[in-house]
């Protein structure tokens, strides 16, 4: 790491899982990069309390914008940033029978292609000696898989199979990792009370919080022998079927 503050990209970083990325890597004296769409509330006051996070309003949708984008990050800070955590994601409903190709290509531009376009514009800016991580945020369904969510779901298995290729294709330079969250915030119009009935069957019950997430991204960027490895956060949901859902949630 520099004397200065390690420097780390956060994707989605406004919002929801991002954002308490973004905070709890400024809370352990990380400089931020905050690339989003469009800023939050939120991000735009954790920028002007003066804490070290630079807000850089890009979309991802295109991939290719990374081969282009480290070049301009390096020459604006003095140094290509040492961390990536591709938090922004795409997350919409469909099934196989009302999917379209425009539906699988959009999740897959933004969940995974953007990824891999970062992680192999990344090791052609990269100096000889510069060492960095990245690490990507999948889902627990990829290893508890149900047909919902079906472009969704097919980006994530993607991401998921290329994480410990590309730790092997990119060593020594890149440590390539991923964390599977579960579910941590209310999503897909779901109410409070559904979310937490949903929590409370976790195997080892409700709780899980996107701190808890973003404990475990700062775990993998700073354990400088970690490669390959997706790490599942989740209190146990994966180990459920959906009948154990139904089973054991309150009435």
């Amino acid at each position: 790491m520099n004397a200065q503050h390690p420097l780390a990209v956060v994707t989605g970083a406004g919002k929801r899982l991002g954002l308490a990325i973004t905070r709890t890597l400024l809370e352990n004296n990380w400089e931020i990069l905050a690339l989003v769409r469009q800023p939050s509330t939120a991000l735009d006051a954790l920028a002007a309390s003066g804490r070290p996070v630079h807000i850089i309003e890009q979309d991802i949708a295109d991939p290719a914008v990374w081969f282009d984008l480290w070049p301009r990050l390096r020459e604006r800070f003095g140094r290509l940033p040492e961390a990536l955590v591709h938090a922004a994601s795409l997350f919409e409903h469909d099934t196989a029978d009302t999917s379209s190709w425009a539906a699988i290509e959009a999740h897959r531009r933004i969940n995974y292609d953007s990824f891999v376009a970062a992680a192999s514009a990344w090791m052609q800016c990269a100096d000889t000696m510069q060492r960095g991580a990245f690490v990507a945020l999948v889902d627990q369904k990829v290893q508890r898989l149900n047909p919902d969510h079906y472009a969704y779901t097919l980006s994530k298995l993607n991401l998921a199979v290329s994480i410990p290729f590309l730790a092997q294709a990119l060593a020594p330079k890149l440590r390539v990792n991923g964390v599977a969250p579960g579910l941590t915030l209310p999503s897909g119009g779901q109410t409070e009370a559904g979310f937490h009935t949903a929590q409370s069957a976790f195997p080892l019950g409700a709780g899980l919080a996107p701190t808890d997430i973003a404990d475990a991204v700062l775990f993998l960027l700073q354990q400088r022998w970690i490669t390959g490895q997706l790490i599942t956060v989740d209190g146990g949901q994966h180990l459920q079927s959906d009948c154990d859902v139904l089973l054991r949630a309150p009435s």
